[in-house]
């Protein structure tokens, strides 16, 4: 699983192209745009959700 914190949806979708990471592994469970920037806790949101993530699959 991969989790990149953007403030666009373009830049999760440049290194998915490049490293050729899977669709359905990056952000599994929406990105930074939609669920931390807005209350700024962006970091901490992909931290917890990672881990969350992991322990799910």
């Amino acid at each position: 699983l991969f989790e990149i914190n953007e403030a666009f949806a373009v830049v999760a979708m440049a290194p998915m192209r490049e490293l050729g990471i899977p669709h359905d592994k990056l952000n599994v469970n929406g990105g930074a745009c939609a669920l931390g920037h807005p209350i700024g806790a962006s970091g901490a949101r992909l931290v917890v959700t990672l881990v969350n993530a992991l322990r799910t699959r």
